[in-house]
C-alpha cells in the first residue's frame, strides 16, 4: 500500500485585529491641522442639522396656531343690520300701508329727504344734527339737558325750567311760568302776570302805573341812640328796619332843645336817603322835630325843649 498521506498542517491563524480607539483618543491621536479640520467640519455639520431641526419646528407651530384661530367663529354682534334700499324698495315707500324691514334692522337713506305729507314715529327719535323748522312746531313735553339759546319763543301752556334760562330776546307768556332755577334775560320781558314766591330785583323801572294792594319791609331793627334832648332818665325804643319803623322817645326830666337820638342803619344806603317822619301823639305833634339824613342814618331834632309825656313817630326812608 503506498504510504498514508500526513496530514496537511493548520495554517497559521491571521493577527487579531486591534481595538477601535474610542472618539476620546482618537481626538488625542489627531495631529497637525488635518484633525481638527475634521473636528471643526463635524460640528459644524451637526449645528447646521439642529438649527434646521428648531426652523422645522416653528414653522410648524406658527403655521398650526394660526389654523386653529381660522377655524373659530367670529363672535356675535348684536349690531342692526344696515339695509340699502333697491330702486324697487324705494318705490314701495309711495304706497299706502306699505312695510319694509322689521325690528333691530337700520333704514340707510344717504340722499336728501323731503316728506310732503304727515310722519307718525311711534319710537325715539334722534337728530345728529340740527333741528329746522319753518313752520310751527308742537309738543307735549320738551325737555332740554344741555344749553340752549331760545330767539324767540311762545309758550301757550305752563313753562318749567329747572336750569338757567338765556333768552336774546323778548319772551312772551300767556299763562304760568314757573322757573325753578335763575331766569337770565337780556332783552325785554313781556309778562302778563308774576307769581312769585321770593323776587329779587336790583333795578327796576317801571314807565307806567304801579298798582301794589300792600308793602311789607322786613329786616332787623337798626340802631337808636338816645340824645341831650331826652332829659335826665330819658330813655329811646325803636321798632322796625332800615325801611320803615316807630321810634319812641321818653322824656326825662329838664329836657334841653337839641338832639333827640340818632337811628343808624343795618346797612348803608348808596346814597344820602329821603326820611319820612309822621308823629303818632299830641306831644309829638306839638314838638317841632325835624331830620337830618345821610347814606348811614338819620338824627332826630327839635330847637325848642320837647313836651314831657312820649314822642312817638313813624319814619319811612327810600332812597
Amino acid at each position: 500500500m503506498p504510504p498514508a498521506t500526513p496530514p496537511a498542517p493548520n495554517p497559521t491563524p491571521p493577527p487579531p485585529k486591534p481595538p477601535k480607539p474610542s472618539l476620546f483618543k482618537e481626538l488625542l491621536s489627531f495631529k497637525g491641522g488635518n484633525g481638527w479640520t475634521q473636528i471643526k467640519t463635524r460640528a459644524t455639520t451637526i449645528g447646521a442639522i439642529t438649527g434646521l431641526f428648531a426652523f422645522l419646528v416653528s414653522i410648524g407651530l406658527i403655521a398650526g396656531y394660526y389654523y386653529s384661530q381660522s377655524q373659530k367663529k367670529p363672535p356675535a354682534t348684536s349690531s342692526n343690520n344696515v339695509t340699502t334700499l333697491t330702486p324697487d324698495e324705494i318705490n314701495r315707500l309711495g304706497q299706502v300701508g306699505t312695510s319694509l324691514g322689521g325690528n333691530g334692522q337700520t333704514l340707510n337713506i344717504g340722499a336728501d329727504t323731503i316728506i310732503r305729507g304727515k310722519t307718525d314715529i311711534s319710537g325715539d327719535l334722534s337728530v345728529g344734527g340740527h333741528f329746522s323748522a319753518n313752520g310751527p312746531v308742537t309738543l307735549s313735553e320738551l325737555n332740554i339737558s344741555g344749553s340752549t339759546a331760545v330767539t324767540g319763543l311762545n309758550v301757550g301752556s305752563n313753562l318749567n325750567v329747572s336750569g338757567t334760562a338765556l333768552f336774546q330776546k323778548g319772551l312772551t307768556v300767556t299763562g304760568l311760568a314757573t322757573v325753578s332755577g335763575n331766569l337770565s334775560v337780556s332783552g325785554t320781558a313781556s309778562i302778563t302776570s308774576i307769581n312769585a314766591t321770593s323776587l329779587s330785583v336790583r333795578d327796576l323801572t317801571i314807565t307806567g302805573p304801579l298798582l301794589i294792594s300792600h308793602i311789607t319791609t322786613q329786616g332787623p331793627p337798626p340802631t337808636l341812640t338816645a340824645g341831650t334832648a331826652v332829659g335826665g332818665g330819658g330813655t329811646v325804643s325803636i321798632s322796625g328796619n332800615d325801611t320803615a319803623g316807630t321810634v319812641n322817645f321818653n322824656i326825662g326830666s329838664s329836657p334841653p332843645a337839641g338832639v333827640l337820638g340818632t337811628i343808624t342803619f343795618r346797612a348803608a344806603y348808596g346814597t344820602t336817603v329821603h326820611v319820612q317822619l309822621t308823629p303818632l301823639s299830641g306831644a309829638a305833634a306839638s314838638t317841632p322835630a325835624y331830620v337830618t339824613r345821610s347814606a348811614a342814618g338819620f338824627t332826630v331834632h327839635t330847637d325848642s325843649p320837647p313836651a314831657a309825656g312820649t314822642l312817638s313817630f313813624d319814619y319811612l326812608v327810600t332812597q
